[in-house]
């Protein structure tokens, strides 16, 4: 879970922390901004995306509500929760869909309810992949990717709209990738099951893919099992 904490007072930014660290039995990377400046560039310019944004109101120059507006029009998935110490502002901040308030001082145990709510929500989203290409942080949703194939010690991984270069082992990838969604076919392909059209022989079709992705004969068997299992589950294209 990746975490921003705005807020112009870094007493606050503390107590935001401290809370968070008793939850370290979830991976939790976490950074601070000290304006709403600094996190609109931050998400502009060095591309950083968060899951989940505590986000002051009462800042100056560029407020919370402001800085929440100008975060939704580029990231509309990531819950923002405003931290406050005069509720009059709440109704101002509905445009922006904030998931909760927690007014200050932020008492422990509401904190503690808020982020278990949190982890819930996370958790019935959509699934995320994270990586870095070029030095830029990278967050795609793994139900838009195709499939990735390995090639000459890198990785392209192909969406609808854009294919991604990275320096990984096709091993190591599967191995960070949600099993029930992806399978490994071949020494060079992993693909996802939400695309396939069909397989025949040793090939399979997908969806949004020009050519068919070749499926090795050692491999054969446990894809066809696993994609049988795939769609027992009754997932949807």
């Amino acid at each position: 879970m990746r975490i921003a904490i705005c807020d112009d007072n870094m007493n606050y930014i503390n107590i935001i922390e401290n809370y968070i660290d008793k939850f370290k039995k979830t991976a939790v990377e976490c950074d601070a901004y000290i304006s709403g400046e600094e996190l609109v560039y931050a998400y502009r310019e060095n591309e950083e995306r968060y899951d989940v944004i505590f986000l002051d109101m009462e800042m100056e120059q560029l407020n919370g509500i402001e800085t929440a507006n100008h975060i939704r029009e580029i990231d509309e998935h990531v819950i923002i929760v405003f931290v406050t110490s005069h509720t009059e502002y709440m109704r101002d901040s509905f445009k922006c869909a904030p998931f909760r308030f927690l007014v200050k001082p932020v008492d422990d145990e509401e904190f503690e309810t808020v982020f278990y709510d949190i982890y819930k929500k996370l958790s019935r989203q959509r699934k995320v992949f994270a990586f870095t290409e070029n030095k830029a942080k990278v967050r795609l949703f793994c139900d838009d990717i195709i499939y990735c194939e390995s090639q000459d010690h890198w990785i392209w991984i192909h969406t609808k709209d854009k294919v991604y270069k990275i320096c990984k082992s096709l091993t190591e990838l599967h191995g960070q990738l949600d099993k029930e969604m992806f399978c490994r076919v071949h020494k060079s392909f992993i693909i996802n099951f939400l695309y396939i059209k069909s397989i025949k022989d040793n090939d399979a079709e997908l969806y949004h893919c020009d050519k068919p992705v070749p499926i090795s004969r050692s491999y054969k068997r446990e894809v066809l099992a696993e994609y049988t299992n795939f769609l027992e589950r009754d997932f949807r294209v």
